[in-house]
């Protein structure tokens, strides 16, 4: 799947969860349609973990690591709509994705792709791919150029937007608003 393609699909799913065209991005409305889908903001003991993805008894949980600062949680969040969006199926094989350095112990994880350097190539381009779900997702391109043309600040948009200023700054720089 092309970046192209997982931008497009993200977008396609700014209009159907988020019809009001909002920032911050609504999560709850993809919550509400998709049952087997779980949310939730724990302390993990790893700080080196974002947040993670795991496949278990036909469900998918999300667990955000709320010691992060808000604006990590909520870009986590959408990373891990992007694992659920594109990598159902790598999910359902693999049991789970963690997104971070280290890695959670668990009696009940087994088997879980863990982000680290085996298979890079592999797990780099699911990475890259989540990244771009959750920038298309929670930064929708007409909602950033009107920001933009507003605020003319890489700060005040990510305000808006709900994501950090790095995030902002990689996001307008992508859509050729501002230079590296």
């Amino acid at each position: 799947m092309t970046l192209t393609h997982i931008r497009a699909l993200a977008e396609e799913y700014v209009t159907r969860y988020n019809p009001k065209r909002v920032a911050p991005f609504p999560y709850e409305n993809i919550l509400s349609d998709h049952p087997n889908l779980r949310v939730y903001f724990t302390s993990l003991d790893d700080d080196q973990v974002s947040g993670t993805i795991l496949f278990k008894d036909d469900e998918f949980n999300i667990l955000i690591n709320n010691n992060k600062p808000q604006t990590r949680q909520h870009f986590t969040l959408g990373h891990e709509l992007g694992h659920f969006f594109l990598h159902q199926q790598l999910l359902q094989a693999e049991q789970g994705i963690i997104d971070g350095d280290e890695t959670l112990d668990g009696p009940n994880i087994s088997n879980i792709l863990y982000r680290s350097d085996d298979e890079a190539q592999k797990k780099k381009r699911v990475e890259i791919e989540a990244n771009n779900f959750a920038a298309s997702l929670l930064m929708p391109a007409d909602l950033v150029r009107q920001a933009w043309q507003v605020t003319q600040s890489i700060e005040g948009c990510a305000r808006i937007f709900q994501v950090s200023a790095v995030a902002m700054s990689i996001r307008l720089t992508h859509m050729g608003l501002i230079e590296e």
